[in-house]
């Protein structure tokens, strides 16, 4: 006697899966920010390997949550970090500047991808932990200390060397979701 196995597709509404903003992972999103008296970057995001992530970003970036933010850490070789929306209020050095966000935890996700030059990785208050939110760094080097304990979630695909130029307290204008 052959045993047969039924699946059936249930449609969920995206905005159940926390993807309201972004029908993903057909493909990638690319964003495009462009930093005060600096230029545009190209940003490519893994919508696969990152979907919450990736959607909790788009979602960011389709509400113009960045508009004016500062970036609030340089370390040289290292990373570029920003997303702070208290630096729109209390400039780079307010007492609390490196713990705002929009209020929207995210689950910590863990993948293959490495933290390599032009890496985007997800801040957290500590490794591994569902405290990513909107705040988010670009490697400026290999980071490979920070693999598997911090999400890679995107990537520079165009204008990395704009990124090895920004400067603590240069301000995001925009940043726009392209596709």
């Amino acid at each position: 006697m052959k045993s047969f196995l039924r699946f059936a597709t249930v449609a969920v509404p995206a905005a159940a899966l926390g993807l309201a903003a972004w029908a993903g992972p057909a493909a990638n999103p690319k964003l495009e920010m462009t930093v005060a008296d600096r230029g545009k970057v190209t940003l490519e995001l893994y919508a696969k390997e990152a979907p919450k992530t990736t959607a909790h970003i788009v979602d960011l970036c389709r509400k113009k949550f960045y508009d004016g933010i500062l970036i609030h850490r340089v370390e040289p070789g290292f990373v570029v970090q920003a997303g702070d929306p208290k630096t729109r209020t209390e400039g780079i050095d307010g007492p609390m500047i490196g713990s705002g966000g929009s209020g929207r935890n995210i689950p910590f996700e863990v993948n293959s991808r490495t933290h390599e030059t032009g890496s985007l990785g997800m801040a957290l208050s500590a490794p591994r932990s569902a405290t990513g939110d909107s705040q988010w760094f670009i490697n400026l080097g290999p980071n490979h200390q920070l693999d598997g304990d911090y999400c890679v979630f995107g990537k520079v695909t165009k204008g990395m060397a704009l990124v090895k130029q920004i400067k603590r307290g240069d301000k995001i204008v925009s940043i726009r979701v392209l596709k």
